[in-house]
């Protein structure tokens, strides 16, 4: 019997702090007295779960963050006041205290006045949005209409107990030295072993003078890493969803611990130009450190961006094969059920989820932007204002970033990669947006002759990682082919976005962010990896 699907619900216990919101918003929205100001209140809790189980110890830890955000714009200056006292007559006072200081505060000298225009309902929906978004949103939708979104999931992931999810990491420890042993592997050659779940159930609540908005988010992952020695393989599996985002097969263990003994008679790669297949994951975190970065706005109107500019010029950056998309809207991710890691119903400033082109066919498009970057750089918002909680600054982030995908099979890319390698396994990345250099590591490469696989394999020349480093403009050039999302199967694909895989994003050295990244497998020629 096929599992019901099921949306995750905002708890009670919340409806009379969003009430006692709704009450509090006229303090930061003061019209006719201050005509030009915006005011809106940003709401979360996150109660995160993990699990950990290794060779030698099993560790539980639980966290819950919760805080409100006021803000005011004045038609010069976005000010935000957070707090986590949320009881009713201090959020009172808070608010109250905060709308005088912002009174009280004149504009910068030469400050340019740049009032916003709220959109309605009306102009929401005239956006092209998901049909999980549209679906949602109650007929007739107004401004005092509490509008909720829900993610959908099959299996309760709040229904185990804690005891349960630590028998199952054990037991997923335990299956990975008997799969190591019948592979040939001995048992004092598995030095490290760990199986890691988390679970995060996080709501938050936006109110302004046109929206009401609750969303619930479940976010679950599963990480599994084998070290023998100091040669380390690991995989992350997740997205948003219930209990089905954390399966894995025995099958794909097993690839792990071949993978692990594959790399134990690797071969140090001689540093130089080569033609390379690389994974949609690796392809995702090329997307995201080419013009993912880059093509955010905040750094855009910082100046801090070479991409506004050349977007302004109209410069070509890559290949008819470069397209480059954002999107917090993947709301099933490549041919699963469950939605990407990076995706929400909206942002933490109330816009709603939304795909976005930042580079078509090798030309820059607008970037993505917050809603002070929008009215800095005077083009269209997106959905990418996102903080690392309610305790930090927003900023314009990326969500889910991918190419778009191409129309070939793995077994045509193979066939064209001809004699080269096929990359596998992420090891980070990191960008420079002023000077456009991209810098993505890979764990190890697979050498290929004649499309086949050939059994050697290479670490990087120091024994280390391997780095795919270049110009980003070179790299973007240098795609040959792109496979399709379905990439076994010789039919149309079935499924709207490339998958992406579960990881994490920093900005100016800090800021932590979920983020996903994907697409589909891509062939590179030539790449300098070293």
């Amino acid at each position: 019997m096929a599992n019901s699907i099921l949306r995750a619900t905002l708890d009670p216990e919340l409806l009379p702090l969003r009430k006692t919101f709704q009450q509090l918003l006229p303090l930061l929205d003061q019209s006719p007295k201050h005509p030009d100001w915006y005011g809106s209140i940003y709401f979360e809790r996150k109660h995160s779960r993990s699990q950990m189980a290794n060779l030698r110890a099993t560790n539980v830890s639980s966290q819950v963050t919760i805080g409100a955000v006021l803000r005011i714009y004045d038609g010069y200056t976005l000010f935000e006041q957070a707090t986590d006292d949320l009881d009713p007559s201090a959020l009172t006072r808070t608010a109250q205290e905060f709308a005088d200081r912002v009174g009280g505060t004149p504009p910068s000298p030469g400050a340019l006045k740049r009032p916003y225009e709220v959109p309605s309902w009306s102009d929401r929906l005239a956006f092209t949005l998901d049909p999980e978004i549209t679906s949602q949103i109650p007929a007739g939708v107004s401004a005092e209409t509490p509008v909720h979104f829900g993610v959908r999931f099959e299996r309760d992931p709040a229904r185990p107990s804690t005891e349960q999810r630590v028998t199952r990491l054990k037991g997923l420890v335990e299956r990975f030295v008997a799969i190591a042993i019948e592979e040939g592997m001995k048992p004092d050659e598995l030095s490290f072993v760990m199986a890691r779940g988390s679970f995060a159930e996080e709501e938050s609540i936006f109110i302004d003078r046109e929206t009401n908005l609750s969303q619930t988010l479940y976010r679950m992952a599963l990480t599994l890493v084998t070290m023998s020695s100091a040669d380390r393989i690991g995989d992350r599996v997740g997205g948003l969803g219930g209990l089905e985002a954390t399966e894995v097969t025995e099958e794909e263990m097993r690839i792990q611990i071949r993978k692990l003994r594959a790399l134990k008679t690797a071969e140090r790669l001689i540093p130089g130009k080569y033609r390379v297949l690389v994974n949609p994951g690796i392809a995702g975190v090329i997307a995201h450190e080419a013009f993912g970065h880059s093509q955010e706005g905040d750094t855009c109107a910082r100046g801090r961006s070479k991409a506004w500019e050349l977007h302004k010029a109209g410069e070509s950056v890559g290949n008819e094969l470069a397209t480059i998309l954002n999107s917090p809207a993947i709301y099933k991710n490549g041919a699963t059920s469950t939605a990407a890691w990076g995706s929400y119903f909206f942002d933490e400033e109330g816009w709603l989820a939304q795909e976005h082109v930042i580079l078509d066919r090798g030309k820059l498009k607008s970037p993505m932007t917050n809603l002070t970057s929008a009215i800095r750089l005077g083009i269209p918002r997106t959905a990418n204002g996102k903080r690392e909680n309610w305790s930090q600054g927003v900023y314009t982030r990326q969500t889910n970033t991918y190419f778009s995908a191409g129309d070939k099979t793995l077994d045509q890319m193979m066939k064209l990669l001809g004699d080269g390698f096929i990359a596998t396994e992420c090891a980070g990345g990191m960008e420079d947006p002023k000077g456009m250099g991209i810098q993505v590591g890979i764990q190890y490469l697979e050498e290929v002759k004649g499309g086949k696989k050939s059994g050697r394999v290479f670490k990087g020349p120091a024994g280390g990682d391997i780095q795919l480093t270049g110009y980003t403009p070179d790299v973007l050039n240098a795609i040959l082919a792109k496979s399709k999302i379905e990439f076994d199967s010789a039919s149309p694909d079935q499924a709207q976005h490339p998958t992406n895989d579960t990881g994490g994003c920093g900005k100016y050295h800090k800021e932590f962010v979920f983020a996903g990244c994907g697409g589909p497998w891509m062939l590179l020629d030539p790449i300098m990896l070293g």
